[in-house]
């Protein structure tokens, strides 16, 4: 059985009973500070120094989308050629505001400039305005939309992934319909049976390391929402570990 590993941030997951159903490694990270949105030079060591003791292989859940970001620190254990796969409404390809912070909205960007081993990226589900982030990166980044998502025989044509060996993949639940899961922000139009035929693509084409899954909102209130929260995070770990 692959590795699990929750780090937590706003002590979200203490609503949702999901991972005392397998046996998860819980890092309790909210007295981190420096990590809201963007992430300071001194967080970036501190948790580096906390995920030194896990390899990028397994499933990570990593809190809401405001730290997607810790996917570029997974990522940089991967010391071999690969290629990331990012589904996600937003690009999270922004310039960096300042210089030696590490940003939600990104840190693909930053990883693609700084990771020696990163060869391909793949944005999978962001809004057609969202591409004009990914300039620059034309040979080296791929970028399916939303609208290409949701028809799965225009992804297969555009997606290049029978050529890719190692693939590392990262899941902002962002990227799926309101009726799927409740957002507190701009969130897209796919399905999660959609979202799994797709991800059954990619293990079967390539070989994939590892999976990150961010998404949750902390603030939510709301029980049917954590609760429907809590049931597509239990689907897709269930769906992910028959595969890792």
């Amino acid at each position: 059985m692959s590795e699990k590993v929750v780090l937590d941030f706003t002590h979200t997951y203490t609503k949702e009973d999901f991972p005392e159903e397998w046996d998860m490694v819980w890092e309790d990270c909210s007295a981190i500070t420096g990590t809201n949105c963007y992430c300071d030079e001194d967080a970036q060591t501190l948790l580096r120094q906390r995920l030194a003791p896990y390899k990028a292989t397994g499933i990570h859940f990593i809190d809401s989308g405001n730290y997607h970001y810790l996917s570029k620190l997974w990522a940089e254990k991967i010391k071999e050629p690969f290629s990331l796969v990012v589904y996600d409404h937003h690009s999270d390809m922004q310039l960096p505001r300042f210089e030696g912070v590490l940003s939600c909205g990104g840190w693909i960007r930053t990883l693609l400039e700084e990771s020696q081993w990163l060869e391909h990226v793949y944005i999978v589900g962001a809004s057609s305005s969202q591409q004009a982030q990914t300039s620059g990166y034309e040979d080296r980044l791929f970028y399916i939309t939303e609208e290409e998502a949701n028809l799965f025989s225009q992804l297969e044509k555009k997606f290049f992934l029978t050529r890719e060996n190692k693939i590392y993949l990262s899941i902002d639940k962002d990227v799926l319909a309101p009726t799927e899961v409740h957002m507190n922000w701009d969130q897209g139009s796919m399905t999660l049976d959609n979202l799994k035929r797709q991800l059954r693509m990619i293990f079967q084409k390539s070989e994939v390391i590892g999976v990150d899954i961010c998404g949750e909102d902390p603030e939510q209130t709301y029980a049917p929402y954590i609760e429907r929260n809590k049931a597509v995070n239990r689907e897709l770990c269930n769906f992910l570990s028959s595969f890792l």
